[in-house]
């Protein structure tokens, strides 16, 4: 009789260890997608402040604007050439970092979506075309990036794997991005050595 009594309630025990261990599972499940809101959220309005960084110098010198959005070249002679150049490297950066964040955030539903506008950057901004051409191992995902538009082909995200039926894959129109001739310096590295190392930024 004991021996019965005892079973049944070491079995109870077990029954009530078990339900509370699912209902912490359920509190750690539901404080991990929380957190990795926070994060995404965290990391979409990081992105905005860069972003908002990086126009607000456009702002403050208007003339600057055309080499990045109105597809306007950038020669050598160009009087502001070392300011349009500077702000080129800041915005691959810039593009750069939200690519990765897309990778490095993975609660983040739209990161499939993250690599439309360093795409159509990289189509309107000749000097930004001429700079991640010229220095690939700087901004590694940028210039995957840059291959895929000059194939002309379909475009995905290059760091993450391809879209699903659900993501809309955006195409970019026909043609290869042309950009200016850039500087025959001797920093310069050829766009078809790839693994060639550059210069120290």
């Amino acid at each position: 009789m004991n021996e019965t009594v005892f079973s049944i309630l070491g079995l109870l025990l077990v029954v009530i260890s078990l339900f509370f261990s699912a209902l912490q599972t359920r509190e750690v499940a539901k404080q991990s997608r929380i957190n990795n809101g926070v994060g995404s959220a965290n990391a979409l309005l990081e992105i905005n402040s860069l972003s908002r960084s990086w126009h607000d110098r456009l702002v403050d010198r208007p003339s600057l604007r055309p080499y990045f959005f109105d597809a306007k070249p950038c020669a050598p002679v160009e009087p502001e050439r070392s300011i349009v150049l500077t702000n080129a490297e800041m915005l691959a950066d810039l593009l750069e970092c939200e690519l990765w964040m897309g990778k490095l955030v993975p609660a983040f539903p739209f990161a499939q979506t993250w690599y439309i506008w360093p795409t159509e950057m990289l189509q309107q901004s000749p000097v930004l075309d001429e700079m991640v051409e010229r220095y690939p191992t700087w901004w590694p995902a940028l210039y995957k990036l840059q291959q895929q538009v000059r194939a002309g082909g379909p475009l995905t995200h290059p760091l993450l794997d391809p879209p699903t039926s659900r993501w809309r894959l955006f195409r970019s129109s026909p043609g290869r991005v042309v950009g200016p001739q850039r500087d025959t310096d001797a920093t310069a590295t050829p766009a078809s050595d790839v693994a060639a190392i550059p210069p120290q930024r």
